[in-house]
């Protein structure tokens, strides 16, 4: 029998559901969806020569401020504007890559995804790992002919490089506070701050710029940003890593989905799942994972490991200084007998381990430091 938090998430979704499809008529009966001005927000995908992957949406536009001089009020206002988001499910959307063309429909929520075979496979050359692919969108459920163009970026990263990095983002490269009683200071940051005051530790942009060079100039290594955040905040995540020159990567948000959405035991979590699709994007690449200990990082890179035996380089848990995770973390390493996950306090700390394994140039990580004072 389910239970009675099944129960009431089943008809807040359902209510959810028919509240859309309302309007969603409304909008068309009235006319006025002819005049909605529309957004197709997207994100960077990631690929090989005969592979794409590419998400996105189509969203009603929204105005959003922002500024160093924001005030609090701004802030929650623009966060607002986010969070609440005028979706729009089946509409047709064209992607052009290179010879290719592909057509997408939305899902209820608005979002796209292209998970497809390339042939003939692109011509790519391995001095530019980023392609520029074109979106176009075709129509709407109220609106039949029409043509909002738009552009992303797709990362195809070059077949030499035999290591890449997938980083988590939240209390690892930004100063969030997920580890904080019932995760206040985590809504804080979200809702209240610009990307102008948020903190990022220190020496992260060197040490990421360092790491992608790798050893050795050894050119391009793809590097992905992981994070249990949602997509609704995308524009805040790209503009503060852009704010603080972080590597360009494809960035993986979730979606959280409104009622909050059902998992069963044997789902896998978001980021388990993008770790596993990158993992099987690049079959011949090994990857470096960091992450920190304020919440479960730990566990799912750990089992990521046991289940892809080979394909996990390294292991870097970034130690949050909160007594009971590190207690906890400690007391799963030594029942494991795992040697791989490898603790820091300092990216400083975190480079000289990488240089000791031949990940990264210390003399170039140090060059980037002393540009950066």
């Amino acid at each position: 029998m389910p239970s009675l938090k099944t129960i009431v998430i089943n008809i807040l979704r359902r209510l959810d559901h028919f509240i859309d499809d309302l309007r969603f008529a409304l909008v068309k009966v009235s006319g006025i969806g002819q005049n909605l001005p529309i957004k197709i927000a997207t994100y960077r995908g990631f690929g090989r020569r005969d592979f794409l992957f590419l998400q996105g949406r189509v969203l009603v536009k929204k105005r959003l401020r922002n500024s160093p001089m924001n005030t609090v009020l701004q802030n929650l206002l623009n966060s607002y504007s986010r969070f609440e988001s005028d979706e729009i499910p089946n509409a047709v959307l064209r992607v052009d890559v290179e010879n290719h063309q592909f057509e997408i429909i939305t899902d209820r929520e608005g979002y796209f995804t292209l998970s497809t075979p390339l042939y003939p496979p692109l011509a790519l050359t391995s001095d530019e790992p980023w392609q520029k692919v074109n979106i176009t969108l075709l129509k709407t459920p109220w609106t039949e002919e029409l043509e909002i163009e738009t552009s992303t970026t797709v990362m195809f990263p070059p077949e030499e490089s035999r290591i890449g990095i997938i980083s988590d983002l939240d209390d690892t490269i930004i100063e969030t506070g997920v580890a904080s009683l019932f995760k206040w200071r985590a809504f804080y940051n979200t809702l209240f701050k610009s990307i102008h005051r948020r903190k990022i530790f220190d020496e992260v942009p060197a040490f990421f710029r360092a790491l992608r060079r790798g050893n050795d100039d050894q050119g391009f290594l793809p590097l992905f940003y992981l994070s249990n955040s949602p997509r609704n905040i995308y524009d805040l995540v790209t503009g503060y890593l852009k704010l603080h020159s972080m590597p360009k990567a494809p960035i993986l948000l979730r979606d959280i989905g409104f009622p909050y959405k059902i998992h069963s035991r044997n789902d896998q979590g978001h980021k388990t799942e993008s770790i596993i699709r990158i993992l099987n994007m690049y079959p011949e690449k090994r990857f470096i994972l960091i992450g920190d200990n304020a919440e479960k990082d730990p566990y799912i890179y750990h089992e990521i490991d046991q289940n892809y035996p080979g394909r996990i380089a390294a292991i870097f848990i970034r130690d949050v200084q909160k007594s009971r995770p590190l207690r906890r973390l400690e007391t799963f390493v030594a029942k494991e007998s795992t040697h791989k996950i490898q603790m820091f306090t300092s990216y400083r700390q975190l480079a000289r381990i990488c240089a000791e394994a031949h990940f990264l140039d210390w003399e170039y990580f140090q060059e980037l430091c002393s540009k950066s004072t």
